[in-house]
């Protein structure tokens, strides 16, 4: 990230959680916002959940985004179409079970365990697809979600941690029962959007906060990414922080290829490219001029 300039407003960038759809919806709005003039690499701080943990990641390292495409491409070739479907509807029967109206805490745990006690790829097998993040550092100002599938602790790892970028990020897209627990230091960690799929109370109060949610503001999602608590949408998350921060969301608009299983579909990836990139002409002249005092 480079040092805001004199004067500037300090910005947080939040990124939500969305299965494949969402990496390629975000990648597609960034990308359009680079061409428009608008860099959010160069906020003061970027928080990732699930989906937006990769592309947060990339994003925050100076790399370029669309590299998270080609992650996308070997997801489709570790786990077929159907498969991605049948662990989809597999998490949200856990949910279920998990009890949606009990306390967050021990809902998630019983989705750490059913978790665990899953058949997934192995753990070896997953990191790899997050490979493209081996070796690199740790982005000053990147925080990363996930929840500790042992305890149900929501954790927000950043610089001062004692983690490996690429484990962290995938630990925060380990969606329950479809892909294995991540394991760092004995604990077992889990996608960290199951209780907010943006988790913006994770950003520090700066002057303006840019939410790029991959759901409906009003919606606490469904599957791949889909909250646990029905009540917790982004635009109720939000509310508070409006009082103290100027806030623009964005969402997207996937009425073409949204569907519970298909958020989680990397075939779909590159049209949600295409609705992202296209968006940004109008979001551009947004986040402009909410940064502008």
């Amino acid at each position: 990230m480079t040092p805001p300039r004199q004067g500037s407003p300090t910005r947080a960038v939040v990124l939500g959680g969305g299965g494949a759809v969402g990496v390629g919806w975000q990648t597609g709005l960034l990308t359009g916002l680079g061409e428009a003039g608008v860099e959010l690499a160069d906020a003061e701080f970027i928080v990732g959940t699930s989906a937006g943990a990769f592309v947060g990641a990339l994003l925050s390292s100076g790399r370029e985004v669309s590299d998270a495409l080609t992650s996308l491409a070997a997801l489709g070739q570790t786990i077929d179409p159907d498969s991605l479907a049948a662990g989809d509807e597999a998490f949200l029967s856990a949910m279920r079970q998990a009890g949606l109206d009990t306390e967050p805490t021990p809902a998630l745990r019983a989705i750490g365990r059913a978790a665990r006690e899953a058949s997934t790829p192995t753990e070896d097998v997953y990191l790899g697809l997050f490979g493209t993040l081996g070796g690199t550092a740790w982005p000053a100002g990147f925080r990363c979600t996930a929840i500790d599938a042992d305890t149900g602790e929501v954790i927000v790892w950043d610089d001062g941690s004692d983690v490996s970028l690429q484990h962290a990020v995938a630990a925060s897209c380990a969606v329950p029962v479809l892909f294995p627990t991540v394991t760092i230091a004995g604990h077992h960690y889990m996608d960290g959007g199951i209780l907010s799929h943006v988790n913006a109370t994770a950003a520090p109060v700066t002057d303006v906060l840019v939410v790029l949610s991959c759901h409906p503001l009003g919606s606490p999602g469904s599957g791949g990414g889909g909250s646990l608590a029905a009540s917790v949408t982004p635009d109720a998350e939000l509310a508070p922080l409006r009082r103290t921060r100027r806030v623009v969301a964005v969402e997207p608009d996937f009425r073409d290829i949204e569907g519970p299983s298909n958020m989680m579909d990397p075939n779909h990836a590159i049209a949600a490219f295409q609705i992202g990139r296209e968006q940004a002409k109008a979001e551009a002249v947004n986040i402009r001029a909410a940064c502008s005092f």
